[in-house]
Protein backbone atom coordinates (compact mmCIF):
# COMPACT_ATOMS: atom_id res chain seq x y z
CA UNK A 1 0.00 0.00 0.00
CA UNK A 2 1.48 3.40 -0.86
CA UNK A 3 2.01 6.59 1.21
CA UNK A 4 0.68 9.96 -0.04
CA UNK A 5 -2.36 10.54 -2.39
CA UNK A 6 -5.32 12.75 -1.05
CA UNK A 7 -5.93 13.30 2.46
CA UNK A 8 -8.84 11.45 3.99
CA UNK A 9 -9.19 8.51 6.20
CA UNK A 10 -11.79 5.12 6.08
CA UNK A 11 -12.45 2.22 8.45
CA UNK A 12 -12.23 -1.23 6.69
CA UNK A 13 -13.96 -3.62 8.50
CA UNK A 14 -13.27 -7.63 8.72
CA UNK A 15 -16.49 -9.60 9.73
CA UNK A 16 -16.01 -13.08 7.93
CA UNK A 17 -14.75 -14.89 11.46
CA UNK A 18 -15.69 -14.91 14.88
CA UNK A 19 -13.27 -11.64 15.35
CA UNK A 20 -14.03 -8.48 14.05
CA UNK A 21 -10.56 -6.28 13.14
CA UNK A 22 -11.09 -2.91 12.24
CA UNK A 23 -8.65 -1.03 10.15
CA UNK A 24 -8.24 2.84 10.42
CA UNK A 25 -6.88 3.69 6.71
CA UNK A 26 -5.37 7.56 6.35
CA UNK A 27 -3.57 8.43 3.25
CA UNK A 28 -4.26 5.38 2.11
CA UNK A 29 -1.73 3.58 4.75
CA UNK A 30 -3.04 1.25 7.80
CA UNK A 31 -2.36 4.24 11.08
CA UNK A 32 -4.67 1.77 13.74
CA UNK A 33 -6.56 -2.12 13.87
CA UNK A 34 -8.46 -2.96 16.51
CA UNK A 35 -9.22 -6.59 17.33
CA UNK A 36 -12.82 -7.03 19.12
CA UNK A 37 -13.70 -11.17 20.04
CA UNK A 38 -16.57 -9.96 21.98
CA UNK A 39 -16.14 -10.43 26.33
CA UNK A 40 -15.86 -7.64 28.60
CA UNK A 41 -16.47 -4.50 27.51
CA UNK A 42 -15.28 -0.51 28.82
CA UNK A 43 -18.40 0.72 30.65
CA UNK A 44 -20.23 -2.67 31.53
CA UNK A 45 -22.42 -2.23 34.67
CA UNK A 46 -21.79 -5.06 37.45
CA UNK A 47 -23.34 -6.32 40.94
CA UNK A 48 -19.92 -7.46 42.95
CA UNK A 49 -19.31 -8.13 46.41
CA UNK A 50 -16.25 -6.62 48.41
CA UNK A 51 -14.11 -9.48 48.76
CA UNK A 52 -10.64 -8.20 50.00
CA UNK A 53 -10.14 -4.29 51.37
CA UNK A 54 -6.56 -3.11 50.88
CA UNK A 55 -6.07 0.20 53.18
CA UNK A 56 -2.18 -0.01 51.69
CA UNK A 57 -3.38 0.64 48.30
CA UNK A 58 -6.60 2.61 49.64
CA UNK A 59 -8.86 0.08 47.57
CA UNK A 60 -10.62 -2.79 47.68
CA UNK A 61 -11.18 -6.16 45.55
CA UNK A 62 -14.68 -6.78 44.36
CA UNK A 63 -15.73 -10.01 43.29
CA UNK A 64 -17.36 -10.44 39.78
CA UNK A 65 -18.93 -12.56 37.64
CA UNK A 66 -17.10 -14.54 34.94
CA UNK A 67 -13.71 -12.32 35.38
CA UNK A 68 -11.00 -11.90 38.25
CA UNK A 69 -11.83 -10.16 41.06
CA UNK A 70 -11.41 -6.09 39.94
CA UNK A 71 -9.72 -3.05 41.99
CA UNK A 72 -11.89 -0.41 43.14
CA UNK A 73 -10.42 2.19 44.51
CA UNK A 74 -11.79 4.05 47.77
CA UNK A 75 -11.95 7.62 45.95
CA UNK A 76 -13.94 6.16 43.40
CA UNK A 77 -16.63 5.13 45.66
CA UNK A 78 -19.27 7.45 47.65
CA UNK A 79 -19.26 5.96 51.24
CA UNK A 80 -16.99 3.25 53.16
CA UNK A 81 -16.38 -0.27 52.18
CA UNK A 82 -16.69 -3.49 53.83
CA UNK A 83 -15.83 -6.88 52.97
CA UNK A 84 -19.20 -8.66 52.34
CA UNK A 85 -20.50 -5.81 50.86
CA UNK A 86 -22.58 -5.45 47.86
CA UNK A 87 -21.66 -2.76 45.10
CA UNK A 88 -22.94 -1.43 41.74
CA UNK A 89 -19.22 -0.55 39.63
CA UNK A 90 -18.45 0.07 36.68
CA UNK A 91 -15.03 -0.97 34.03
CA UNK A 92 -13.49 1.88 34.04
CA UNK A 93 -10.30 0.42 32.37
CA UNK A 94 -10.32 -3.71 30.72
CA UNK A 95 -7.81 -6.15 32.09
CA UNK A 96 -4.57 -6.97 29.95
CA UNK A 97 -1.70 -8.93 30.07
CA UNK A 98 -1.01 -9.05 34.08
CA UNK A 99 -3.33 -6.25 35.02
CA UNK A 100 -6.82 -6.90 36.24
CA UNK A 101 -9.74 -4.82 35.71
CA UNK A 102 -10.29 -1.67 37.17
CA UNK A 103 -13.58 -0.56 38.81
CA UNK A 104 -15.14 2.43 39.78
CA UNK A 105 -18.68 3.41 41.62
CA UNK A 106 -19.40 6.38 39.26
CA UNK A 107 -21.42 4.66 36.78
CA UNK A 108 -21.78 6.68 33.78
CA UNK A 109 -23.95 5.05 31.27
CA UNK A 110 -23.23 5.93 27.73
CA UNK A 111 -26.00 6.40 25.22
CA UNK A 112 -25.67 7.56 21.39
CA UNK A 113 -26.78 11.22 22.45
CA UNK A 114 -26.26 11.09 25.76
CA UNK A 115 -24.23 9.92 28.58
CA UNK A 116 -26.10 9.19 32.04
CA UNK A 117 -24.47 10.06 35.37
CA UNK A 118 -26.67 9.16 38.36
CA UNK A 119 -26.49 11.54 41.29
CA UNK A 120 -23.98 13.79 39.39
CA UNK A 121 -26.88 16.34 39.57
CA UNK A 122 -25.89 18.43 36.45
CA UNK A 123 -26.52 18.76 32.89
CA UNK A 124 -23.85 19.90 30.58
CA UNK A 125 -24.27 20.60 26.94
CA UNK A 126 -22.00 20.56 24.13
CA UNK A 127 -19.38 23.76 23.77
CA UNK A 128 -19.86 23.82 19.96
CA UNK A 129 -23.54 24.79 20.16
CA UNK A 130 -23.29 28.65 20.76
CA UNK A 131 -26.92 29.37 19.72
CA UNK A 132 -28.43 30.69 22.83
CA UNK A 133 -32.02 29.80 22.03
CA UNK A 134 -31.10 25.91 21.21
CA UNK A 135 -29.33 26.19 24.49
CA UNK A 136 -32.26 27.77 26.68
CA UNK A 137 -34.79 25.38 24.49
CA UNK A 138 -32.65 22.15 25.60
CA UNK A 139 -31.86 23.03 28.98
CA UNK A 140 -35.55 23.24 29.55
CA UNK A 141 -36.20 20.32 28.11
CA UNK A 142 -33.51 17.81 30.09
CA UNK A 143 -34.34 19.26 33.27
CA UNK A 144 -37.68 18.38 32.62
CA UNK A 145 -36.49 14.77 32.23
CA UNK A 146 -34.26 15.13 35.01
CA UNK A 147 -34.97 12.70 38.14
CA UNK A 148 -33.46 12.08 40.91
CA UNK A 149 -30.65 14.66 40.74
CA UNK A 150 -29.04 12.60 37.35
CA UNK A 151 -26.48 14.22 35.65
CA UNK A 152 -27.17 14.25 32.01
CA UNK A 153 -24.45 14.75 29.57
CA UNK A 154 -25.68 15.93 26.11
CA UNK A 155 -23.83 14.72 23.32
CA UNK A 156 -23.27 16.66 19.83
CA UNK A 157 -24.59 14.48 17.75
CA UNK A 158 -28.25 14.84 19.41
CA UNK A 159 -27.89 18.54 18.68
CA UNK A 160 -30.21 18.26 15.47
CA UNK A 161 -32.43 15.18 17.22
CA UNK A 162 -36.32 15.74 17.64
CA UNK A 163 -37.29 16.26 21.30
CA UNK A 164 -38.83 12.96 21.17
CA UNK A 165 -35.35 10.72 20.18
CA UNK A 166 -33.76 12.67 23.27
CA UNK A 167 -36.55 11.57 25.64
CA UNK A 168 -36.80 8.49 24.37
CA UNK A 169 -32.71 7.85 24.48
CA UNK A 170 -33.20 9.42 28.54
CA UNK A 171 -35.53 7.00 29.30
CA UNK A 172 -33.61 3.75 27.59
CA UNK A 173 -30.52 4.96 29.89
CA UNK A 174 -32.72 5.71 33.06
CA UNK A 175 -34.08 2.07 32.78
CA UNK A 176 -30.75 0.53 32.80
CA UNK A 177 -29.71 1.95 36.11
CA UNK A 178 -33.22 1.16 37.46
CA UNK A 179 -32.22 -2.39 36.73
CA UNK A 180 -29.50 -2.11 38.38
CA UNK A 181 -30.45 -0.68 41.44
CA UNK A 182 -33.01 -3.84 41.49
CA UNK A 183 -30.34 -5.81 41.04
CA UNK A 184 -28.74 -4.36 44.37
CA UNK A 185 -31.55 -4.53 46.23
CA UNK A 186 -32.22 -8.49 45.49
CA UNK A 187 -28.40 -9.30 45.61
CA UNK A 188 -27.73 -13.31 45.79
CA UNK A 189 -24.21 -13.39 43.99
CA UNK A 190 -22.29 -11.16 41.66
CA UNK A 191 -23.65 -10.66 38.04
CA UNK A 192 -23.45 -8.64 35.08
CA UNK A 193 -26.51 -6.53 35.19
CA UNK A 194 -25.66 -3.56 32.09
CA UNK A 195 -23.84 -4.47 28.81
CA UNK A 196 -22.32 -1.83 27.39
CA UNK A 197 -21.46 -1.00 24.17
CA UNK A 198 -17.83 -1.98 23.01
CA UNK A 199 -15.29 0.35 22.31
CA UNK A 200 -15.19 -0.60 18.96
CA UNK A 201 -18.89 -0.32 18.18
CA UNK A 202 -18.53 3.10 19.69
CA UNK A 203 -15.89 4.03 17.22
CA UNK A 204 -17.16 2.69 14.03
CA UNK A 205 -20.62 4.45 14.94
CA UNK A 206 -18.55 7.84 15.46
CA UNK A 207 -17.21 7.42 12.23
CA UNK A 208 -20.14 6.41 10.18
CA UNK A 209 -22.73 9.45 12.10
CA UNK A 210 -19.66 11.63 10.48
CA UNK A 211 -20.24 10.76 7.45
CA UNK A 212 -17.14 8.76 7.06
CA UNK A 213 -16.66 6.11 4.38
CA UNK A 214 -16.57 2.28 5.95
CA UNK A 215 -15.78 -1.25 3.91
CA UNK A 216 -17.55 -4.04 5.47
CA UNK A 217 -16.73 -7.73 4.68
CA UNK A 218 -19.48 -9.86 6.62
CA UNK A 219 -22.92 -9.88 5.34
CA UNK A 220 -24.04 -9.55 9.47
CA UNK A 221 -22.13 -6.76 10.11
CA UNK A 222 -23.22 -4.99 7.40
CA UNK A 223 -27.23 -5.15 8.05
CA UNK A 224 -26.40 -4.14 11.82
CA UNK A 225 -24.37 -1.19 10.61
CA UNK A 226 -27.05 0.19 7.86
CA UNK A 227 -29.81 -0.83 10.51
CA UNK A 228 -27.97 1.66 13.08
CA UNK A 229 -27.77 4.66 10.72
CA UNK A 230 -31.98 4.09 9.83
CA UNK A 231 -31.93 4.31 13.29
CA UNK A 232 -30.58 7.59 13.76
CA UNK A 233 -32.12 8.83 10.45
CA UNK A 234 -28.82 8.92 8.82
CA UNK A 235 -28.04 8.74 5.33
CA UNK A 236 -25.91 4.90 4.48
CA UNK A 237 -23.73 6.29 1.04
CA UNK A 238 -20.56 5.86 3.24
CA UNK A 239 -21.55 2.81 4.49
CA UNK A 240 -20.14 -0.18 1.41
CA UNK A 241 -20.29 -3.67 1.22
CA UNK A 242 -17.10 -5.58 0.03
CA UNK A 243 -17.92 -7.90 -3.02
CA UNK A 244 -15.03 -10.32 -5.00
CA UNK A 245 -13.36 -13.50 -4.57
CA UNK A 246 -10.77 -11.95 -2.39
CA UNK A 247 -11.19 -11.18 0.71
CA UNK A 248 -11.07 -7.64 2.24
CA UNK A 249 -8.05 -7.24 4.10
CA UNK A 250 -6.03 -9.44 0.86
CA UNK A 251 -7.90 -6.82 -1.19
CA UNK A 252 -6.21 -3.97 0.31
CA UNK A 253 -2.98 -5.43 1.26
CA UNK A 254 -3.79 -4.91 4.52
CA UNK A 255 -2.86 -8.71 6.06
CA UNK A 256 0.59 -7.70 4.74
CA UNK A 257 0.86 -4.40 6.80
CA UNK A 258 -0.64 -6.16 9.77
CA UNK A 259 2.61 -8.51 9.43
CA UNK A 260 4.69 -5.96 9.26
CA UNK A 261 3.19 -4.42 12.26
CA UNK A 262 4.17 -7.43 14.51
CA UNK A 263 7.56 -7.42 13.14
CA UNK A 264 10.56 -5.93 14.76
CA UNK A 265 12.06 -4.30 11.41
CA UNK A 266 10.81 -1.11 10.15
CA UNK A 267 11.99 -0.18 6.47
CA UNK A 268 12.27 3.97 6.46
CA UNK A 269 11.93 5.92 3.43
CA UNK A 270 14.91 7.00 1.99
CA UNK A 271 16.86 4.56 3.95
CA UNK A 272 17.61 4.03 7.54
CA UNK A 273 15.33 1.19 9.70
CA UNK A 274 13.69 1.21 12.76
CA UNK A 275 14.35 -2.16 15.25
CA UNK A 276 11.40 -2.47 17.57
CA UNK A 277 12.08 -4.46 20.83
CA UNK A 278 8.78 -4.63 23.09
CA UNK A 279 9.52 -6.17 26.45
CA UNK A 280 7.78 -6.35 29.52
CA UNK A 281 9.36 -3.34 31.13
CA UNK A 282 9.79 -0.94 28.15
CA UNK A 283 9.65 -0.88 24.52
CA UNK A 284 13.00 0.23 23.08
CA UNK A 285 13.22 1.43 19.79
CA UNK A 286 16.73 1.52 17.84
CA UNK A 287 17.45 3.95 14.85
CA UNK A 288 19.91 2.23 12.41
CA UNK A 289 21.42 4.41 9.40
CA UNK A 290 21.98 1.34 7.33
CA UNK A 291 21.52 2.12 3.82
CA UNK A 292 20.57 5.81 4.45
CA UNK A 293 22.14 8.17 1.44
CA UNK A 294 25.87 9.09 2.13
CA UNK A 295 27.95 12.20 0.61
CA UNK A 296 27.00 14.32 3.70
CA UNK A 297 28.55 15.12 6.94
CA UNK A 298 27.88 12.67 9.47
CA UNK A 299 25.86 14.96 11.58
CA UNK A 300 23.39 16.91 8.86
CA UNK A 301 23.33 12.52 7.89
CA UNK A 302 21.92 11.60 11.56
CA UNK A 303 19.48 14.61 12.07
CA UNK A 304 17.96 13.75 8.70
CA UNK A 305 17.53 10.20 9.44
CA UNK A 306 16.26 10.96 12.84
CA UNK A 307 13.70 13.25 11.98
CA UNK A 308 12.43 10.55 9.08
CA UNK A 309 12.28 7.86 12.31
CA UNK A 310 10.77 10.14 14.30
CA UNK A 311 7.39 9.75 12.60
CA UNK A 312 7.39 6.24 12.20
CA UNK A 313 8.01 6.03 15.69
CA UNK A 314 5.31 7.39 16.23
CA UNK A 315 3.12 5.51 13.63
CA UNK A 316 4.04 2.53 14.51
CA UNK A 317 3.67 2.81 18.41
CA UNK A 318 -0.30 3.89 17.67
CA UNK A 319 -0.47 1.16 15.08
CA UNK A 320 0.90 -1.66 17.67
CA UNK A 321 -1.21 0.05 20.62
CA UNK A 322 2.02 0.11 22.70
CA UNK A 323 2.22 1.56 25.71
CA UNK A 324 4.12 2.18 29.06
CA UNK A 325 7.73 3.30 29.02
CA UNK A 326 9.37 3.80 25.43
CA UNK A 327 13.07 4.00 24.82
CA UNK A 328 14.58 4.87 21.45
CA UNK A 329 18.18 5.48 20.37
CA UNK A 330 18.60 7.81 17.90
CA UNK A 331 21.90 8.27 15.75
CA UNK A 332 23.85 10.18 17.85
CA UNK A 333 23.70 14.13 17.35
CA UNK A 334 26.19 16.78 18.48
CA UNK A 335 24.51 19.42 18.20
CA UNK A 336 22.14 20.94 21.00
CA UNK A 337 19.95 22.02 17.43
CA UNK A 338 19.91 18.38 16.31
CA UNK A 339 18.27 17.41 19.59
CA UNK A 340 16.10 20.00 19.68
CA UNK A 341 14.26 19.43 16.11
CA UNK A 342 14.23 15.65 17.01
CA UNK A 343 12.10 16.31 20.21
CA UNK A 344 9.99 18.72 18.19
CA UNK A 345 9.28 16.32 15.48
CA UNK A 346 7.99 13.79 18.09
CA UNK A 347 5.77 16.37 20.20
CA UNK A 348 4.60 17.17 16.52
CA UNK A 349 3.76 13.79 15.48
CA UNK A 350 1.82 12.74 19.02
CA UNK A 351 -0.11 15.80 18.87
CA UNK A 352 -3.79 16.18 20.88
CA UNK A 353 -2.34 13.09 22.83
CA UNK A 354 0.33 15.49 24.33
CA UNK A 355 -2.61 16.50 26.43
CA UNK A 356 -2.17 13.46 28.91
CA UNK A 357 -1.91 10.50 27.53
CA UNK A 358 2.21 11.05 26.44
CA UNK A 359 4.56 11.93 28.75
CA UNK A 360 8.20 13.40 27.26
CA UNK A 361 10.94 12.54 29.14
CA UNK A 362 13.28 13.81 26.47
CA UNK A 363 16.93 13.00 26.46
CA UNK A 364 18.92 11.42 28.87
CA UNK A 365 23.16 11.69 29.71
CA UNK A 366 23.87 9.02 27.63
CA UNK A 367 21.59 10.19 24.53
CA UNK A 368 18.97 8.30 24.89
CA UNK A 369 15.37 10.07 24.08
CA UNK A 370 12.30 8.68 27.02
CA UNK A 371 8.82 9.15 26.75
CA UNK A 372 5.72 7.08 27.83
CA UNK A 373 2.56 6.88 26.97
CA UNK A 374 -0.67 5.60 28.79
CA UNK A 375 -1.76 1.62 28.37
CA UNK A 376 -4.95 1.65 26.58
CA UNK A 377 -5.81 -2.21 26.36
CA UNK A 378 -3.54 -5.00 24.73
CA UNK A 379 -0.81 -4.29 22.23
CA UNK A 380 -1.44 -6.24 18.52
CA UNK A 381 1.37 -8.11 19.52
CA UNK A 382 0.15 -9.32 22.71
CA UNK A 383 -3.48 -9.47 20.94
CA UNK A 384 -2.43 -12.20 18.49
CA UNK A 385 0.40 -13.96 19.70
CA UNK A 386 1.20 -15.95 22.90
CA UNK A 387 3.81 -15.23 25.34
CA UNK A 388 6.30 -17.94 23.69
CA UNK A 389 9.43 -18.10 22.18
CA UNK A 390 9.42 -18.60 18.95
CA UNK A 391 6.14 -16.53 19.26
CA UNK A 392 2.91 -19.13 18.56
CA UNK A 393 -0.44 -17.34 17.68
CA UNK A 394 -3.31 -17.49 20.32
CA UNK A 395 -5.59 -19.93 19.96
CA UNK A 396 -8.53 -17.51 19.60
CA UNK A 397 -5.83 -15.81 17.01
CA UNK A 398 -5.47 -19.21 15.00
CA UNK A 399 -9.10 -20.10 15.19
CA UNK A 400 -9.83 -16.82 13.54
CA UNK A 401 -6.86 -16.91 10.77
CA UNK A 402 -7.64 -20.45 9.78
CA UNK A 403 -11.56 -19.54 9.31
CA UNK A 404 -10.75 -16.36 7.10
CA UNK A 405 -8.57 -18.86 5.32
CA UNK A 406 -11.25 -21.40 4.72
CA UNK A 407 -13.79 -18.14 3.55
CA UNK A 408 -11.21 -16.97 1.04
CA UNK A 409 -11.10 -20.90 -0.08
CA UNK A 410 -14.93 -21.07 -0.77
CA UNK A 411 -14.74 -17.36 -2.37
CA UNK A 412 -12.63 -18.63 -4.80
CA UNK A 413 -15.16 -21.49 -5.90
CA UNK A 414 -14.67 -24.50 -3.44
CA UNK A 415 -17.77 -25.90 -2.04
CA UNK A 416 -19.15 -29.29 -0.89
CA UNK A 417 -18.53 -31.73 1.45
CA UNK A 418 -14.83 -31.64 2.57
CA UNK A 419 -12.60 -33.26 5.39
CA UNK A 420 -10.52 -30.13 7.29
CA UNK A 421 -7.54 -31.41 8.60
CA UNK A 422 -6.86 -29.17 11.28
CA UNK A 423 -3.96 -29.14 14.24
CA UNK A 424 -5.42 -31.06 17.18
CA UNK A 425 -6.02 -27.45 19.45
CA UNK A 426 -7.94 -25.85 16.73
CA UNK A 427 -10.09 -29.18 16.09
CA UNK A 428 -11.23 -29.27 19.86
CA UNK A 429 -11.61 -25.55 19.38
CA UNK A 430 -14.18 -25.63 16.21
CA UNK A 431 -15.40 -28.86 17.89
CA UNK A 432 -16.54 -26.68 20.88
CA UNK A 433 -17.93 -23.79 19.15
CA UNK A 434 -21.20 -23.15 16.91
CA UNK A 435 -20.24 -20.00 16.09
CA UNK A 436 -17.09 -21.32 14.00
CA UNK A 437 -19.25 -24.60 12.64
CA UNK A 438 -21.64 -22.40 11.26
CA UNK A 439 -19.26 -20.07 9.39
CA UNK A 440 -17.76 -23.38 7.54
CA UNK A 441 -21.14 -24.75 7.27
CA UNK A 442 -22.43 -20.71 5.50
CA UNK A 443 -19.31 -21.20 3.57
CA UNK A 444 -19.06 -24.29 1.85
CA UNK A 445 -22.94 -25.18 2.01
CA UNK A 446 -22.29 -28.01 3.88
CA UNK A 447 -20.65 -29.08 7.30
CA UNK A 448 -17.72 -30.15 7.13
CA UNK A 449 -15.77 -32.96 8.68
CA UNK A 450 -13.17 -32.03 10.74
CA UNK A 451 -9.85 -34.27 10.97
CA UNK A 452 -6.91 -33.73 13.74
CA UNK A 453 -4.07 -33.64 12.18
CA UNK A 454 -0.75 -33.22 15.35
CA UNK A 455 1.73 -32.29 11.93
CA UNK A 456 -0.23 -29.18 11.08
CA UNK A 457 -0.30 -25.45 13.16
CA UNK A 458 -2.67 -23.80 14.92
CA UNK A 459 -3.61 -21.66 11.94
CA UNK A 460 -2.58 -24.25 9.64
CA UNK A 461 -5.44 -26.57 7.41
CA UNK A 462 -5.78 -28.98 4.65
CA UNK A 463 -8.73 -29.55 2.31
CA UNK A 464 -9.59 -32.95 1.09
CA UNK A 465 -12.72 -33.19 -1.16
CA UNK A 466 -15.24 -36.21 -0.40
Amino acid sequence: MTVGGIHHHRLLIDAVALERRVALIENDRLTRLWIDRGGPARFDIHLGRVSKILPEMAAAMVALDGLDDGLLPFDRYSGPLHEGQWVLVQISRLGFEDKGVKLTGRIAIEGVGMILRPGAGHIELPRKLKDEAKRSDLLALLSGLQADQDGVMLRSVALDWADSAIMAEYKFLKAQWQKAQKALENAAKPRLVSKAQSETDQMIERHLIAGGECVVDGTSEFVRLRGVLTMLGKPDDALKRHTGSRLLFEDQDIEDEITQATGTRVELHGGGWLAIDQATALCAIDINGAGAETGRDSESRAVAVNLRAATEIVHQIRLRNIGGLIVVDPLRMKSRAGRDKFDAEIRNAFGKELDGAVQIGGFTRLGLYEFSRQRAGESLLATIFAKSQPRRLLVDAALNALLRKVVGDARRGMSGRFDLHLSPETARAIGGHEGAQEILKNAFGAAAHIVPDPALENDAYRLEKK
